[in-house]
């Protein structure tokens, strides 16, 4: 491995990244729907991981708050 590529990883370590999974990012938009808060936060996560209507309702999202989101998903 280069000292570039070396660099790089080293840097992303001392960084306080944040990491999120699939179903971290399924939950937290089941309870913003659940809490009526449709923003831009909730809109990128469900396009970024690509989540569908079936896992939403497999979670816990009922028929109402699917609707209300049929122009994004």
């Amino acid at each position: 491995m280069g000292k570039s590529k070396k660099r790089i990883f080293n840097k992303n370590k001392n960084m306080n990244s944040i990491t999120m999974r699939r179903e971290d990012a399924v939950s937290s938009i089941v309870s913003d729907l659940k809490n009526n808060i449709l923003d831009n936060d909730t809109k990128n996560l469900l396009t970024l991981f690509g989540i569908s209507a079936e896992e939403l309702a497999e979670s816990g999202a009922s028929y109402e708050e699917l609707k209300a989101l049929k122009g994004i998903i």
